[in-house]
């Protein structure tokens, strides 16, 4: 595939369908990936981005829309793998999820494994690097049901008057309030920083996942909010959306009480697992982490268009 220019790129038409049926069983999987996609999966179009030369189409993207005006690209599937038709179908990609969904985060997480292959198409397309997310995971124990609540798994080294307030619709000021004084000099994907607004970020958390409001907690010291936890049920396991701490708290065994918390919330909702996702370059995150009892299962390259490159997109 040394000629790409000859090639279109555009969202995928109803036309298409056949082609890109034909295309989907034969391709290889893209970089990173062992399986191809389910033919079945083509029902989207709307959200698929084609190459097309001539009468066939030679490659896809699809743009998965998410919740929070965000958006994940998948990595393109090629007939051959050339990096500059890549490129042009992750830009592409990427220009469909401004322009359709208003995205303002449009990310795509890669296999490390593939970061030969993706790297160079994503710096061309315009993409810059995120962080290296690690993927945790650690077994609940969850008490008999006749043996009344689950039992406190984790006692936190942290100040004795703390106090906790739930999620609700009256406290969701309050809950957006201490996630961004949470952000400030945070170790976790700090390129991130006043992409969206703390409105839009809490949309995503509440649609990873089932939304679990009883599961999202602040953590109060002397009456001033400290810190939050929120956790979700996502493929029967509670996830841990975020947890943060505002700076003057950090250092107090804060983390600590509001991991126990999560790890509570999680048990006695009956799962057996919890799974969280934090940046490599967040040590202390990683050493609370560690202290729980979390290991590693994987880990995922993340890339994002930056700010200063999203009206582009739009043009």
């Amino acid at each position: 595939m040394n000629e790409t220019t000859s090639i279109e790129i555009r969202p995928a038409r109803r036309r298409d369908t056949a082609a890109l049926v034909e295309f989907l069983r034969s391709a290889p999987p893209a970089p990173g990936t062992t399986h191809a996609a389910d033919a079945a999966l083509l029902a989207n179009l709307r959200n698929r981005i084609v190459a097309v030369g001539g009468h066939q189409v030679v490659g896809a993207c699809l743009v998965i829309r998410g919740a929070g005006r965000c958006a994940a690209i998948r990595p393109p599937r090629l007939l051959q793998w050339d990096v500059h038709l890549a490129a042009r179908l992750f830009r592409a990609a990427a220009a469909h999820a401004r322009k359709k969904h208003h995205a303002q985060l449009i990310q795509s997480l890669i296999e490390p494994s593939a970061a030969d292959s993706l790297t160079p198409a994503l710096d061309r397309a315009g993409f810059q690097p995120l962080a290296t997310l690690s993927y945790l995971r650690r077994p609940v124990r969850v008490t008999d049901p006749a043996a009344g609540p689950a039992a406190r798994e984790a006692e936190p080294l942290a100040p004795p008057v703390l106090t906790w307030q739930r999620f609700s619709r009256l406290s969701h000021r309050r809950f957006a309030d201490t996630i961004a004084r949470t952000y400030a000099d945070s170790l976790d994907c700090p390129k991130l920083a006043g992409l969206r607004t703390i409105d839009e970020v809490i949309e995503t958390h509440r649609h990873t996942g089932r939304f679990t409001p009883r599961s999202w907690h602040l953590v109060l010291d002397g009456g001033r909010t400290v810190g939050v936890a929120m956790v979700n049920d996502l493929k029967g396991r509670g996830e841990l959306v975020y947890l943060g701490v505002v700076p003057e708290a950090r250092g107090r065994g804060i983390g600590r009480a509001l991991l126990a918390r999560a790890i509570r919330d999680t048990a006695e909702r009956g799962l057996a697992r919890m799974g969280l996702a934090v940046d490599t370059h967040n040590t202390p995150a990683i050493r609370l982490y560690e202290w729980a009892g979390f290991h590693e299962i994987h880990r995922r390259l993340a890339w994002f268009v930056p700010a200063e490159r999203l009206d582009a997109l739009g043009a």
